[in-house]
This record gives structure tokens, C-alpha cells and sequence, in this order.
């Protein structure tokens, strides 16, 4: 678990004054947040079903009161810092790798075609803290709202040639709480239930099998100290402390950076709904646990003008 410190801010690219009056002319790129959560459909973890991270006492069970439970998080916000309790801030946990989170932008999102940075999520990692989630995009085209049906694309980041494409992961829930997993290479491993009581399995997911794009392990123990660092990518993943993209707790993607599910580029000319997923398939010790990206905010930049 992290600590984070929420930052909005508004970036100014042009001010001037028009002819013959006194009225200035200010376009800025400016943050729209969303927490229209569409689904939140977490792997299991130790955050899963924890009031630690603002589950309700009582279990939730549908869909529908997941995702509500997820918006009131993510609505909620924060500036936690070393000394915050992680209750009382906006965070969400993916659980481990597979878990995932969709949200929904209130207008289309453009694509700057590269220039700019087109999104944003706020994750809580820092220097060697780092639990890297791949983010995805997909467009409403048939107009309905929903995401159902619809192709994503994923961001592509600076792993894209280490990545692995088609992996699938299923869970089983063992009798001492631990949760076993095995995935379709011949891997498998265990969820450890050791800090945390609760019961780590998302009683609303029905069958706990996830597919998606797995990113290299990215936890290396420090065998003189016993400190287990959580290595940063460089760029282009949430949760991830990034010198490149990284604007204080955030992370910012380029819509221009899709890619389909073969890792070819594609153009989009705007996008109207985001997904952010696990990447990382691996447990760090000293009661840190399973790598699980958490969310603490989601949005957009917006082009705006304005006249003082």
C-alpha cells in the first residue's frame, strides 16, 4: 500500500490579447475528471473486500454495487501523505493481475494525434513502489453507452517488446484463504492471506478467469536488506512512478499510442471509454503481497478558451 498526493492542474499553452480591446484570449489544456464507473471487476487481493480500502461492512454481491462503490472512491479524492489511514482517500484496488476497472468520459475524448497527453490516472506509487496497470481504450460506436461489444486498444508503453499477449489467469479459492492461481504458459502460484482477514474473492465475479496483456515482473528483492523494490517501467502504464509521464501522483497517455491486439498501431480519432488492468503477475514479500495497480482518480485533458 501507498501513499499519494493529488494534484490538479491546468497547463497554459497561449494567452493574447485581441485587436483594439482589452479582453485576453486564454486557451489551456485543462483536467476533466470522470468517476463514471462502468464495471469494476478486481482480481483477488488483499484490498479486495477490505474496509481499509472503504468496503462497506456488509459484502457486495452484484455488479451494479461494485461499480457504485468504485465511483464513490474514485468521486471521494484525497491528499493523503505518509501519515494518512488509506480509508479515508479514493482509492481503488484491481486485486492481482487481470483485475480491471471501466470507466466512461461524459463527451468523447480527442485524439491530440501525439502532441498532447489525452488522459490521465492518478495512481499512489513512488520511487520503488511502482505496480504497474495497462490502460486501454475503446470507442462507443454503436452509440449506446456501453462498452459491451466494443474492440480496446491498448496504450502501448515502453515494455511493448517484453509483454505477453493472450495470457489468461484463473483463481481458486483454497480452505486457509489463500487463493491459487494457475494461467494457460504453465504457471502457477498462491495469493497469500497473511496481513489481511477478509475474505480476498470479489463475491460478484462470477468465474475467476481473466485474460489480457501480462507485463515483465517487475519485483527485485534487495538480498542485503530484505527490502523488495517494485521496479518503475519508463513510461505509458497507471500506478507507476515514471519520470517521463508522471505529473505528481499521475500518469498521462497519449491516444495515439494504440495499438490492436497484435500490437500494430491504430488511429483513433477519439475515444469514449477507458479500461485500466493488472499488469503484473508477481508477489513481493515482507507482507506487501500481490503486485495489484490501484486507482485513484481517472481523466482527461480538454482543450478550452477562454476570454478575461
Amino acid at each position: 500500500m501507498k501513499k499519494i498526493s493529488l494534484k490538479h492542474g491546468v497547463w497554459l499553452l497561449i494567452a493574447t490579447t485581441a485587436c483594439n480591446s482589452s479582453e485576453t484570449i486564454t486557451t489551456v489544456r485543462e483536467e476533466f475528471p470522470t468517476s463514471k464507473v462502468l464495471e469494476y471487476t478486481p482480481a483477488p487481493g488483499q484490498f479486495i473486500n477490505s474496509t481499509l480500502a472503504g468496503f462497506p461492512q456488509e459484502p457486495i454481491t452484484t455488479p451494479e454495487a461494485a461499480a457504485a462503490y468504485a465511483s464513490a472512491r474514485l468521486t471521494r479524492g484525497g491528499e493523503p501523505d505518509s501519515g494518512t489511514e488509506t480509508v479515508t482517500y479514493g482509492f481503488v484496488s484491481l486485486g492481482g493481475w487481470g483485475g480491471y476497472i471501466i470507466l466512461g468520459f461524459d463527451e468523447p475524448v480527442p485524439n491530440s494525434g501525439g502532441a498532447e497527453y489525452d488522459l490521465y490516472v492518478t495512481g499512489n506509487s513512488f520511487n520503488g513502489s511502482s505496480e504497474p496497470g495497462i490502460v486501454s481504450v475503446a470507442q462507443d460506436t454503436n452509440g449506446d453507452g456501453s462498452p459491451a461489444g466494443e474492440t480496446w486498444y491498448e496504450l502501448k508503453g515502453s515494455e511493448e517488446a517484453r509483454v505477453t499477449r493472450g495470457y489468461e489467469v484463473t483463481y481458486i479459492a483454497q480452505e486457509d484463504g489463500s487463493v491459487a492461481w494457475t494461467d494457460n504458459r504453465g504457471g502457477s502460484g498462491t495469493v497469500e492471506r497473511t496481513i489481511h482477514t477478509q475474505s480476498y474473492i470479489p463475491a460478484w465475479v462470477g468465474e475467476l478467469t481473466y485474460t489480457g496483456t501480462r507485463l515483465p515482473d517487475n519485483v527485485v528483492p534487495d538480498k542485503q536488506t530484505g527490502i523488495y523494490d517494485m521496479q518503475s517501467f519508463a513510461w505509458g502504464y497507471a500506478d507507476n512512478s515514471s519520470t517521463i509521464d508522471g505529473a505528481g501522483s499521475k500518469n498521462r497517455f497519449r491516444i495515439a499510442n494504440a495499438v490492436d491486439g497484435e500490437g500494430n498501431p491504430v488511429d483513433l480519432r477519439q475515444i469514449d471509454f477507458i479500461r485500466i488492468q493488472t499488469g503484473v503477475n508477481c508477489t513481493a514479500g515482507n507482507g506487501v503481497g500481490e503486485i495489484s495497480t490501484e486507482v485513484c482518480g481517472v481523466g482527461c485533458y480538454r482543450t478550452v478558451t477562454r476570454t478575461e
